[in-house]
């Protein structure tokens, strides 16, 4: 099945109007693009029209759902050796095929309000993803700081430069970002994001190929510093210029119109270092505080996903680790969001050997109709200035069609 965003105005709702007839114009009709026949299968290729990237989703439904009712839906019984089109005729075969394009654009009935640049919700830094995002209380971020925490860019001893990887079934997200840490003024950081939504091809409305490409972008400029106040305390802010745009390359014909909107955002952190015999950090972030963000006029802004996060990091205190040039932290965060429907839990655990390899494990636990929550794993490993991170999150989005989301960063310190 092929995504494609539209891009047609978005009315606005009347007073009075239901979730349902707001969820009916989110989808429009889908069109079955290729109809081929094969041995033992029938391969069926449609194309479905989502307004917002949310909405691909809701339609992929919890845990697949979707796809999983549709498979159920079209399975036909036959003798092993029958081939299909002895079973089916031409005409059930199309019919058959509307029925499959049907069950691709069924979505739940009701929908919480939308957000606008949802992209900032993508949890970039495979370090965090391999703890289960648990990591406000983590003074090793580097530049990942700037995405979670930027208080804890106070800790950079070096400069750093680093490029951050993530994706998964529906977006591709790179950041570059470049630190910069001084004794004397602090630390600044500064990075470029990019958010790639694929591009699909433009259709006419009788289904023919216009020639053109549709593609789908957002882009991040953020600034940001960080200072410490003391040996335990550290605080530290980030301005992010936030943009959006849904452009077609090539001809796309009359009915397509472009969109573009942009809005600003601050984010402000701090972690404490408790004075106790234990190593413990404890964090706090508050995430896009600023106005919402317009798709083309300010009647139809979004807010933009305002997010809390408080947690705690704990190097566990063992002889025998220590012994054996080894280490172990443990972390545990509360978010809120209502871009997440209220609150998640993220917990980590990182294995350390002669602080040159790293292995994590992590789990975040959602509400049951947000699809980015489940179990994490990764890897790290440092040596002098240079040090790579893996980790893929096994969530309910991407692990039930085969593609959980993969991420990973580079940097190097100098």
């Amino acid at each position: 099945m092929q995504w494609r965003r539209t891009s047609h105005h978005r009315e606005r709702r009347t007073h009075g109007e239901s979730d349902t007839n707001a969820m009916c114009r989110a989808c429009h009709a889908p069109a079955i693009k290729e109809f081929r026949e094969c041995r033992s299968s029938l391969y069926i290729r449609a194309v479905l029209q989502v307004e917002r990237d949310s909405h691909k989703r809701i339609v992929i439904g919890a845990h697949g759902q979707y796809f999983n009712n549709l498979r159920s839906s079209v399975l036909l019984r036959r003798p092993e050796s029958a081939r299909v089109s002895r079973i089916v005729s031409r005409e059930q075969r199309a019919v058959l095929a509307f029925l499959v394009a049907f069950l691709l654009s069924m979505t739940p009935t009701a929908i919480q309000a939308q957000q606008g640049g949802e992209f900032l919700l993508i949890p970039l830094s495979a370090r965090a993803v391999g703890q289960g995002d648990a990591v406000i209380a983590d003074t090793t971020l580097g530049t990942a700081a700037m995405w979670w925490n930027p208080a804890s860019l106070s800790r950079l001893s070096k400069r750093e430069i680093a490029v951050h990887h993530g994706q998964n079934v529906i977006y591709q997200a790179n950041m570059v970002a470049l630190a910069v840490p001084s004794k004397v003024l602090g630390t600044l950081s500064l990075s470029g994001l990019i958010v790639d939504y694929g591009r699909y091809p433009s259709f006419a409305p009788d289904g023919s190929p216009n020639g053109g490409e549709i593609g789908t972008y957002n882009y991040q400029l953020a600034a940001s510093y960080a200072s410490s106040i003391g040996d335990r305390f550290s605080a530290g802010v980030t301005y992010k210029f936030l943009m959006f745009r849904n452009a077609c390359s090539g001809y796309c014909g009359p009915n397509f119109t472009s969109a573009s909107g942009s809005s600003n955002a601050v984010d402000f952190g701090a972690q404490y270092v408790v004075p106790i015999k234990l190593p413990l950090t404890l964090g706090a972030a508050i995430r896009n505080l600023g106005p919402s963000m317009p798709v083309r006029d300010a009647a139809q802004a979004d807010p933009l996903p305002r997010f809390i996060q408080i947690g705690g990091r704990l190097q566990i205190p063992s002889a025998a680790l220590k012994k054996n040039n080894a280490s172990l932290e443990v972390s545990s965060d509360l978010m809120h969001s209502d871009a997440i429907s209220g609150t998640a839990i993220g917990m980590g655990v990182t294995l350390g050997y002669r602080e040159m390899l790293f292995l994590q494990g992590g789990y975040k636990a959602m509400a049951e109709d947000q699809s980015e929550g489940g179990p994490s794993i990764g890897v790290g490993f440092r040596r002098g200035g240079f040090g790579i991170d893996i980790a893929r999150r096994f969530d309910r989005l991407s692990s039930p069609i085969g593609e959980p989301p993969t991420f990973v960063t580079l940097r190097a310190r100098f």
